[in-house]
């Protein structure tokens, strides 16, 4: 895909937070990748607290893990495949390592790894181990990357190319999926199947099909992701508001969940995630 592909890349940027980028991936490649992302961290020692928790996510990663030189050439690496997470997990941050990954809908795992999304929870496996005929070409075109952005488009377009079957998801599938993923966990169930024109027994059926998960905790875990991304760009949120924008009925569901899901108030999880973004921009911009 080139250099054109990875300038629109770098002009869709979405949201960040300390090392994390994360960007809306381009229209031919929107169909099964929710996202592309990369964390970079910075190669000298890091500030206390400034590790990288991931929130629960119903989601499969493939990616570049890789230590590059001064002049951006792979020392070492590989690519990986990074499974779903119904817990939060706290990312060991190496410094002066990189990842570059695609983030897949869950419902195109099967068509193009070939795997059930939650036979890789809360695993980062080598991709080889998975599918081998997926990760060599991979490796040859990702050796010749020489930045992060070159590498997730190396990904995408790799992966825009080659599928585990010619089997597809299903359209009703994807209806509610996409549902699910527009209201980012806002909508209840019997609309979401309403608006995908199939009963609320098909699309639980559906979801869970494709997931592994129930439609109301697919939900539950974007509006979680939601109310957090809200809060990042914010020193001091205004948590009430937080949750409205959401979709929670009021800051105690919105606490009650939090916690359910991570161990941690909002309150708590944001300084943590503050942290985070103070750290890593001071040693991003030395003064």
């Amino acid at each position: 895909m080139g250099r054109s592909y990875e300038s629109r890349v770098e002009k869709v940027a979405r949201h960040r937070l300390g090392g994390y980028r994360e960007y809306a991936p381009p229209p031919e490649t929107a169909f099964f990748a929710e996202a592309l992302w990369t964390h970079r961290t910075p190669n000298v020692e890091l500030p206390r607290g400034a590790g990288h928790r991931v929130l629960p996510e119903i989601a499969v990663s493939v990616g570049f893990d890789v230590v590059r030189d001064a002049d951006g050439r792979p020392v070492e690496g590989c690519p990986l495949l990074i499974g779903p997470k119904l817990r939060p997990q706290v990312y060991t941050i190496v410094p002066g390592r990189e990842l570059a990954a695609v983030r897949l809908k869950p419902e195109w795992v099967g068509p193009i790894l070939g795997i059930d999304p939650l036979d890789a929870e809360m695993q980062v496996i080598d991709l080889a181990a998975v599918r081998p005929s997926l990760a060599r070409p991979l490796h040859d075109a990702l050796w010749q990357t020489r930045c992060a952005e070159e590498a997730v488009a190396v990904l995408a377009s790799t992966l825009l190319r080659l599928r585990a079957s010619d089997c597809e998801p299903t359209a009703p599938t994807t209806a509610a999926l996409d549902a699910v993923r527009r209201s980012e966990g806002a909508w209840r169930c019997e609309r979401i199947a309403d608006r995908a024109g199939i009963s609320l027994r098909h699309l639980r059926r559906q979801v869970h099909d494709a997931t592994g998960v129930s439609p109301k905790k697919y939900a539950r875990t974007l509006r979680l992701i939601r109310s957090m991304r809200i809060a990042d760009g914010l020193s001091r949120p205004p948590w009430a508001d937080v949750a409205a924008a959401a979709g929670y009925c009021d800051q105690s569901h919105l606490i009650r969940e939090c916690v359910a899901a991570t161990g941690s108030t909002p309150r708590e999880l944001h300084a943590e995630r503050r942290r985070q973004i103070v750290g890593v921009a001071e040693l991003s911009n030395p003064v």
